[in-house]
């Protein structure tokens, strides 16, 4: 990247700079934090160097970018600072991202984000599959939940399978499928058989009860709140919130509460728990996602194509 910069610094001059990308880039991370720690904090580099790089910035753009208010540490951006950064907009976001993806391969890392249980039920197999065709690449997970979408878009991540519908137009998403959720209670509850009652009716002996779900943002959480408090006539008692399909099945087992979970999370042979299949939710969707510019990527595809063959 290169700008035309006068012999005084000004624009439009007869001299030819090049401009470093990691001046950009500490720019950017200045005026998104609002200080030269935060950014300095984020590219691992010194307080200093972080101030150094916009200085030289303001040198090679011929004005003042950022203003410092004396004794505080946080900074604001002149109008010229302004223009700049919303010139920059998602497209240095994109171009890091992507520089950090052919980075890492350069090393044959591919970084998948994946929620935990997902991955302790699934990726196994998926893992197996790909070893197969690409034993030379290193599949580096993440296990997350609500944060997939932000670190692909902050460089974070090459792909993720999330429940979730990312709406960044940089990120491409391929749906793998659907799953059922089930109400899971502890069998030494010791509650009546649903058997063939109105599930409405069933579902009375567990408007007391402590309820286990998902940490706040989830999909799962908000699906089966709303489900049983249509069905219940008012919100269940949560007890209990942990990160992932996993933890929540353990503790409905330990006899801390009933949930609402994957179908597939939990063993209908287990005799610590009872299951309802619930066959009015809606089902929940998988998504495979990546970033946009590794559409063309083989080891995405690869990858993709593993997904479908063991969660489809």
């Amino acid at each position: 990247m290169a700008e035309r910069v006068g012999k005084n610094g000004g624009q439009g001059g007869e001299r030819a700079a090049k401009v470093d990308i990691s001046l950009l880039q500490t720019f950017h991370l200045v005026a998104r934090t609002g200080s030269f720690s935060a950014a300095s904090r984020e590219l691992n580099i010194s307080y200093q160097s972080a101030a150094n790089h916009v200085r030289r910035l303001e040198q090679l753009y011929g004005a003042r970018l950022i203003e410092a208010e004396k004794g505080s540490r946080r900074v604001t951006l002149t109008p010229q600072g302004r223009a700049l950064h919303a010139s920059l907009g998602d497209e240095l976001e994109t171009i890091l991202s992507r520089i950090s993806v052919l980075l890492h391969d350069v090393h044959s890392v591919l970084r998948v984000g994946v929620p935990q249980a997902l991955f302790h039920h699934f990726f196994p197999g998926i893992l197996a599959e790909f070893r197969r065709e690409a034993p030379e690449i290193e599949l580096a997970f993440f296990e997350r939940d609500t944060t997939l979408e932000k670190m692909m878009m902050d460089g974070a991540l090459d792909a993720a399978v999330s429940e979730r519908s990312f709406s960044h137009p940089a990120i491409t998403q391929q749906m793998l499928g659907s799953y059922r959720l089930a109400l899971v209670w502890p069998a030494a509850w010791d509650l009546p058989e649903t058997g063939n009652r109105p599930l409405g009716e069933a579902l009375q002996p567990f408007r007391e009860r402590p309820f286990v779900t998902y940490e706040a943002g989830q999909a799962v959480r908000q699906r089966a709140l709303d489900y049983l408090n249509q069905r219940m006539g008012f919100m269940p008692h949560i007890a209990t919130s942990a990160s992932g399909s996993t933890s929540v099945t353990r503790l409905i087992e330990a006899g801390l509460g009933y949930g609402v979970v994957p179908e597939w999370s939990v063993d209908p042979a287990d005799p610590a728990v009872r299951m309802l299949v619930l066959h009015e939710v809606e089902p929940m969707k998988l998504w495979f996602a990546h970033t946009a510019f590794l559409g063309g990527n083989r080891y995405i595809g690869l990858l993709l194509r593993c997904c479908r063959t063991v969660l489809v």
